[in-house]
């Protein structure tokens, strides 16, 4: 959930308010296991970046419950595993996100068209647009948050997980201009966080009417800002971490009455799910699906114009013989690039290929394992590649010069070998003691 400028916490030390009084939209069974849902344990869930590792993964941490439907993803109780922790995650096999989360880009991937392209105006710390990427690896992705230091998660979360399509700036969405010349928009609004309160007690603390009232400006404005950027037949994704309706359902019925172009798209009501008031969208609830607080509606654009991206010529890198696009000095390995975009305030337009820090070890940065292919690629036992992780230098033999090291095909970083020892290049930020 992205914060705005002129956003301002409420300073409530303690909140005996009734949240079940916001579910007007459910039944008082529903509410009464929303009641019961909030005693429980969060759960949160994984998305695979490859499908065919759920059963090793499975294997490997026999709690996962395999989602029935959703074919890459996995529930957790998060008091029984801590995946973060885990090599699995260091490796990039996975990307956790809640459960809820998830289900927006189950339903929104099938609707796009054949290599689209996507902008995530709230994005941080990317787990839509990454969860969207994870189902639809044809798409261009343009993720920003107007933080600077959280779209800096965006970038982190990118690489670790190699994804090449996914490109990250930080930017206030009222200050993006471009025209309607986007497949996608997703908008993640800035909210109340009503829907968080089990997962983050704090956010019961800090909720209010008045927090509510401040914040529905600004969602009417990102909300025209995502209608701006949307090409004709385009598809919003608009959600909220709320329960109230006033974020949700009704602010989309204000829009649809100022936007007579915009047609909503009916999801299945599924097990958990409940239908939005006056069918506007879905809400998700703790004790009813198994996944903390979502609302969240798709909506297609019917009219309007369709301006054209240009697609920007690239250099393939002599190293790799990949497409590099060229920004501030550096290269980037991204499969796509359009030439009305090249301006942005990127971050990291692609996955990074020079280490030209002062005092960098090897010649590649980080990023670039993940997507390089002409360095040699050195597999590691578990047992190394832990220890690895940990910045330790491994006692192994291998071609001579920088090579990569991988785990289970998934590349962990750059090391320099030489004479039976590999010299570890892992940046000491990333740096972890797994279990």
């Amino acid at each position: 959930m992205a914060k705005h400028k002129n956003f301002r916490p409420s300073q409530h030390k303690e909140n005996t308010f009734d949240f079940s009084s916001l579910l007007v939209y459910a039944n008082e069974e529903e509410k009464a296991k929303f009641q019961e849902g909030l005693k429980q344990h969060p759960l949160s869930s994984l998305l695979l970046t490859k499908e065919e590792q759920g059963k090793k993964l499975l294997e490997r941490f026999p709690s996962l419950v395999p989602d029935k439907k959703d074919k890459l993803l996995f529930r957790f109780d998060k008091e029984e595993e801590r995946l973060g922790k885990s090599l699995e995650h260091f490796a990039g096999e996975f990307y956790l996100l809640d459960p809820s989360s998830a289900a927006i880009s189950y339903y929104l991937a099938p609707l796009l068209p054949r290599d689209f392209v996507s902008m995530d105006l709230c994005g941080a710390p990317g787990g839509k647009t990454i969860a969207l990427d994870l189902r639809r690896r044809d798409g261009l992705y343009f993720c920003n948050d107007i933080s600077y230091t959280r779209a800096i998660e965006i970038t982190k979360n990118a690489d670790r997980l190699g994804l090449e399509n996914l490109c990250s700036f930080s930017l206030d969405p009222e200050k993006l201009r471009l025209r309607e010349c986007f497949d996608c928009v997703i908008l993640d609004a800035p909210c109340s966080g009503s829907g968080m309160i089990r997962k983050e007690p704090k956010m019961a603390l800090d909720y209010s009417k008045e927090k509510v009232e401040r914040l529905l400006p600004l969602q009417k404005d990102l909300l025209e800002k995502a209608y701006s950027l949307l090409k004709k037949d385009g598809i919003l994704a608009y959600s909220t971490c709320s329960l109230s309706v006033e974020e949700d359902e009704k602010q989309i019925e204000t829009f649809l009455f100022h936007h007579p172009y915009m047609e909503e798209i009916q999801v299945p009501i599924e097990e958990g799910f409940i239908q939005g008031l006056n069918n506007h969208g879905i809400h998700l609830v703790p004790g009813i699906y198994q996944g903390e607080g979502i609302y969240f509606d798709l909506l297609k654009k019917k009219g309007g114009n369709r301006y054209p991206l240009t697609p920007l010529a690239l250099a393939k890198g002599k190293e790799d013989g990949l497409p590099h696009f060229a920004f501030k000095d550096n290269e980037y390995v991204v499969t796509r690039m359009m030439e009305e975009l090249v301006d942005l305030p990127f971050l990291s337009p692609g996955r990074k290929v020079f280490d030209k820090s002062e005092y960098a070890k090897g010649t590649y940065d980080h990023a670039y394992c993940k997507v390089a292919s002409s360095l040699p690629h050195v597999s590691l036992t578990r047992d190394e590649a832990i220890s690895y992780a940990s910045g330790n230098e491994l006692r192994k033999e291998a071609p001579e010069g920088e090579v990569i090291l991988t785990f289970e095909g998934y590349s962990l970083g750059f090391g320099k070998s030489n004479q039976g020892k590999i010299k570890n290049y892992l940046p000491k930020g990333l740096r972890a003691y797994l279990n």
